[in-house]
């Protein structure tokens, strides 16, 4: 698996980290038998939650996520969604389209 997957959230309360492991769980049981993506864990910090995943093809991965997460953006305030290769510094930003500056882990 080459690539880190990115699903960064607003907020870092709680409340905020319950609704991320829930998504985290249903993530957990979509993959359970793929042996292409890994659902690594979450990291909150300065005001976000990160989801990680690794994967072999992250933007074929957000394709068949993309819906289980918008149905969690009723609960969840979804800043990006972004990837990178293990061996890189920069993001690529795979959601919002229009997204502007640079993606960071927080």
């Amino acid at each position: 698996m080459n690539h880190q997957l990115v699903l960064q959230f607003q907020g870092d309360d709680d409340d905020t980290i319950e609704k991320v492991i829930e998504l985290e769980d249903k993530l957990i049981e979509t993959f359970e038998r793929s042996t292409a993506v890994e659902v690594d864990g979450h990291e909150p910090g300065n005001g976000v939650i990160n989801l990680i995943l690794r994967t072999k093809n992250a933007e074929r991965v957000w394709e068949k996520i993309e819906p289980i997460v918008e149905s969690a953006a009723d609960e969840l305030d979804i800043n990006a969604v972004a990837f990178r290769t293990l061996d890189a510094e920069e993001f690529t930003v795979l959601w919002p389209v229009d997204f502007e500056g640079e993606f960071e882990l927080a």
